[in-house]
Parts: C-alpha cells; sequence; structure tokens
C-alpha cells in the first residue's frame, strides 16, 4: 500500500479563507460575529447552536475536502458569552510538487518512513511506487509525472482536529474584555492559539472601539523531518522539526452611522518568526541551454515576515435588502501586495426563505523571491519558491447562499461557490526550450456547505 503523506500546514493554510465564515458562531470578542442580517442576530440571552459541513473540489483530481464543524454559544445571565466550537477535516487528492513541466518524463523521490523505522515494499498503488536504495535498505517512494504536464504528487491525504474556546463578559458599563485559545492538530502540524481582547463603547453604544491581541505557536513535524533549505531533494530521511511564532494585533473601530447603516474599520499587524518553508515543495533547477531538468531544490522562504491589512466593511439596508460590501489592502516585507473586494446581497423573498447572492474579487503581486525555476550556473538565492500560491494571479469567487427559517428560532442555510484563479506570471519564453516552464495552471474550485442554526433559552 501507499504510505500516507501530510503536508506541514496544508490544512490549515488551505482552508483558512473557506472556514472563516462557514459558522454563524456568536461571541463579539472571543469567537466569529454573528451575522446581523440573519432573523438571529438579536438573541442575547440564548445559547445558540451551529453545526454545517463543507464539500470542497478542485478540477483535475486536486484537493478534495469535507470539513463538518460543530460550535455552541452559551449567554450568561450577568452577559458574559462562552463560545466554543470543533472542526474536523480531511484532504485527499493531489496537489502540485513544485517543479516545472518538461518535454520528458520526470521521475520524484521522497522519504518513504522517517529514520530508524521500516517499510513494507509492497507493489505500485496510487500512481506511486516504494523502492529500496541499493546497498543501503533505505526505502524510498517514487513517482513520476508525464512529459508536457505539471509534475503532481498523487496520494495526498492529512487531516485535522481543531477545537476553539472563548468567552467574554463585560466590565464597567460600556465595556467588554474576551480571552480565547485554539489547538489544532494535522498528521504533521501541531498549532496553539491564544488571544486576548478589549472594547468600549461610545457615544450612546453608537461608536465601538475595540482591540485584540494574538500569539500563535507552531510545529512543523514532517515524516521524514523538515528538509535543509535549497539542497538536492533526496529519498533520505533526516528526522527532526521546526517551529514558528506569531504575534498580531488588531485594533478597531465600529459605527453605526444611521438606522440602516453600519460600517467598520480595522488595522492589523502581525510578525512570523521561525519555519516557513513549505518542506514538500521543490523547485526546479534547468539547464541553461536546452531547458531540461537537472536536478530539483528543496524551496526556501525568510523566517521573518511582518504583514500589515487594512479593512473596510459597511453593512446597508434598503427595504427587503442588505448589503454587504468590503474591501481589504495588504502588504508584507516578502513583496506581496494585495487587494480584496467582496460584495453580498441579502433578499428576503418571503418571511422565511432569502436569497443571498456575492461576489470576491482578489489579485496579488508576487513575493520578491518566487520564481518558476532555476537556471545551472546561476548563483543560489538566498530564498526561492515555485508555489503559486506566492506568485502573481488574481481570483474571483461567485457564490449564492440560500436561507430558510424554520422551527421559530432555527435557520437552514445551503451556500455554493465557483473559485476562478488566473495566472498573470511572464509571458512565453521566446526560447522554446524554456517554453513550458513559463505555464500557470491556476485553481478551478467548486465548494458547496449546508448549515443548520438554532437558539434556545
Amino acid at each position: 500500500m501507499q504510505p500516507t503523506r501530510a503536508r506541514g500546514g496544508a490544512v490549515k493554510l488551505a482552508l483558512r479563507a473557506l472556514t472563516a465564515n462557514l459558522l454563524l458562531a456568536a461571541g463579539a470578542h472571543a469567537g466569529v460575529a454573528a451575522d446581523p442580517s440573519s432573523d438571529l442576530a438579536d438573541d442575547t440571552g440564548l445559547t445558540r447552536i451551529d453545526a454545517a459541513v463543507l464539500f470542497y473540489k478542485e478540477a483535475g483530481g486536486r484537493i478534495r475536502a469535507t470539513e463538518p464543524v460543530v460550535a455552541a454559544t452559551l449567554n450568561g445571565t450577568g452577559g458574559g458569552v462562552l463560545s466554543v466550537k470543533l472542526t474536523e477535516t480531511s484532504l485527499t487528492g493531489a496537489t502540485p510538487n513544485g517543479a516545472t513541466a518538461a518535454t520528458r518524463v520526470q521521475t520524484f523521490v521522497a522519504p518513504a518512513s522517517a529514520p530508524g523505522s521500516t517499510t513494507t515494499v509492497t507493489s505500485p498503488s496510487g500512481r506511486s511506487r516504494l523502492v529500496v536504495i541499493p546497498g543501503t535498505g533505505v526505502v524510498t517512494r517514487q513517482y513520476d509525472a508525464a512529459a508536457g504536464v505539471l509534475p503532481m504528487d498523487y496520494g495526498f491525504h492529512d487531516r485535522r482536529t481543531a477545537f476553539n474556546v472563548g468567552y467574554s463578559a463585560p466590565f464597567g458599563e460600556a465595556s467588554r474584555w474576551s480571552a480565547g485559545a485554539a489547538y489544532s492538530h494535522e498528521l504533521d502540524y501541531r498549532s496553539y492559539d491564544f488571544n486576548f481582547g478589549v472594547s468600549r463603547d461610545f457615544n450612546h453604544r453608537n461608536t465601538t472601539v475595540s482591540a485584540m491581541a494574538n500569539l500563535e505557536f507552531d510545529q512543523s513535524k514532517p515524516q521524514f523531518g523538515d528538509p535543509e533549505p535549497l539542497t538536492p531533494m533526496s529519498g533520505t530521511a533526516k528526522g527532526g522539526g521546526d517551529s514558528k511564532t506569531v504575534s498580531s494585533l488588531l485594533i478597531g473601530v465600529t459605527q453605526v452611522m444611521s438606522r440602516r447603516w453600519i460600517t467598520q474599520l480595522s488595522y492589523n499587524i502581525g510578525k512570523s518568526e521561525g519555519y516557513q518553508t513549505d518542506p514538500y515543495r521543490v523547485v526546479s533547477v534547468l539547464d541553461s541551454t536546452t531547458g531540461d531538468p537537472l536536478t530539483y531544490l528543496y524551496e526556501g522562504r525568510p523566517r521573518s515576515r511582518l504583514r500589515q491589512s487594512l479593512y473596510w466593511g459597511n453593512k446597508v439596508s434598503v427595504g427587503p435588502t442588505v448589503t454587504d460590501v468590503s474591501v481589504r489592502g495588504y502588504h508584507d516585507d516578502w513583496g506581496i501586495t494585495s487587494f480584496t473586494g467582496e460584495i453580498a446581497e441579502r433578499v428576503d423573498i418571503t418571511r422565511w426563505f432569502y436569497v443571498e447572492p456575492s461576489f470576491r474579487y482578489y489579485q496579488q503581486s508576487a513575493a520578491d523571491f518566487f520564481v518558476n525555476y532555476l537556471k545551472s550556473g546561476d548563483p543560489t538565492p538566498a530564498f526561492a519558491s515555485s508555489d503559486s500560491r506566492l506568485g502573481k494571479f488574481d481570483a474571483t469567487t461567485v457564490g449564492v447562499k440560500l436561507g430558510f427559517k424554520v422551527l421559530g428560532n432555527g435557520e437552514l442555510y445551503c451556500v455554493y461557490e465557483d473559485y476562478k484563479q488566473n495566472g498573470k506570471g511572464p509571458s512565453a519564453n521566446t526560447d522554446p526550450a524554456f517554453a513550458l516552464q513559463n505555464q500557470f495552471t491556476g485553481v478551478d474550485a467548486k465548494s458547496a456547505m449546508v448549515g443548520y442554526t438554532f437558539a434556545f433559552y
């Protein structure tokens, strides 16, 4: 059988954006805020239960994900709010390994087990095979990429379990404090998160100023250890892992502009220190004359990253509709600058049924160290990655949500989204030998979600 392989933090990175708004769980500071356009937005004093399941699939046999989530919010009589959430994520499929396409078949090799362990050599399975290095007894996993095809590592599998808990309570007449913690566990990744926030109301509670600090500690533990950046791809396991810390500060203000308009402005700054390289991704080193691949180096990224973002969101109610429009600008010292614009329009069809179409546009520049490939004879750079998520691209997401009010305080909802990513890399090289190396396949993904939320005393 083919050994299971995880990707360091792949679940967390791939689904973070998808699951950010999965549940309408409560807790103004301890979790995801309730949607003010929902019929259940003014359920202070009620216990709230949310359950949903997300299905995600990328075209071309790439990543497929299933993610059920259950959350509960308990409102105390003294104004305290306790929120808990449990998430279970399963991913399978294929993922690009970072190498370029070539005019011939390419073979890639990776460790099949951790140092000191044994692996039984079996027949080929899942487009990969186990091979013993002659004279060493070391077992490696090998897989091929056909000529002219972007190399993909099939047999990708990972599972993530995450638990979040938060509590907020009032202090004084117009202030609240909150604290929260989260833990997530993957096959090769661990994450610990802690946050603390405060907020204060002004202007007859029409203005709220808030601040939240967050500290995260992550551990990368691939089966074969974290490889040394920019060293040749190898089937030899070294063992050991690495870690990183992330600290951030969020400052925001929410203002009631009128009976029908609420606006929010927030600024976020965060810094990551430590291991931020994808231990499974490689960069092709091509012959500078023929364009043929000579070897593959593990990618390498800087161990420090400073992020900043500015967000402006608005909710406007006009007649039977509620418009949600927001923009977000982002910049980091890796050289990535991005812009996000999103609009959603909730339309109440009847007292018990609504429709909410949405559209999201995203574009970003490439990281300073992003490369499609390296050339033989050129000096090895300090950092290099061919991860398309660090390249220049834009993307659109078109979605629709249907909501049904049931059993008084209950709501059943369904969401469908279509995501398309388009590369904005360099045009094809005039040298035919490098024509294949400038391709950008992009991502075409579809997701569907079904959820139910209800509140009770």
